[in-house]
């Protein structure tokens, strides 16, 4: 008697010799065409100094302000509340005078806004920046 042989089935294996090829490909197909959106923020109209204008010494009060965040005015160490009270008492003995600020560059902007905060209340308004000159 003759055996029958049946019939051999395809095989259904993908081959996966060059699937990092592949997968390299797409990476840098992705990262060509992909378009990044840049953001656009707010627009920000920065002032710029026209002039230096010295301050006479004599009207103005110099508040220090460290990095670590350590305040003097005038050379004395204050707190963050004492500054409204100490500038009321120098506004009472002069009407015209100019809170200079002279700051270290890597000041925290928290602690400069708790003293301009500060001296709003103590209605001291006119605030000066000092900065240095650039040689």
């Amino acid at each position: 008697m003759a055996k029958i042989q049946g019939k051999t089935k395809p095989s259904t294996a993908i081959p996966n010799a060059s699937m990092s090829d592949i997968a390299f490909l797409l990476l840098i197909f992705f990262m060509v065409s992909t378009v990044f959106v840049k953001e656009r923020g707010l627009k920000v109209i920065l002032p710029q100094g026209k002039s230096i204008e010295k301050i006479p010494r004599k009207t103005a009060t110099t508040i220090y302000v460290d990095r670590s965040g350590v305040i003097s005015i005038d050379d004395f160490m204050v707190e963050i509340p004492m500054v409204r009270d100490i500038m009321i008492r120098k506004l009472y003995d002069d009407f015209n005078t100019i809170a200079s600020f002279r700051s270290d560059r890597d000041t925290d902007y928290g602690t400069m806004s708790d003293i301009l905060n500060q001296l709003r209340e103590a209605n001291a308004l006119r605030v000066s920046f000092e900065a240095k000159m650039k040689r």
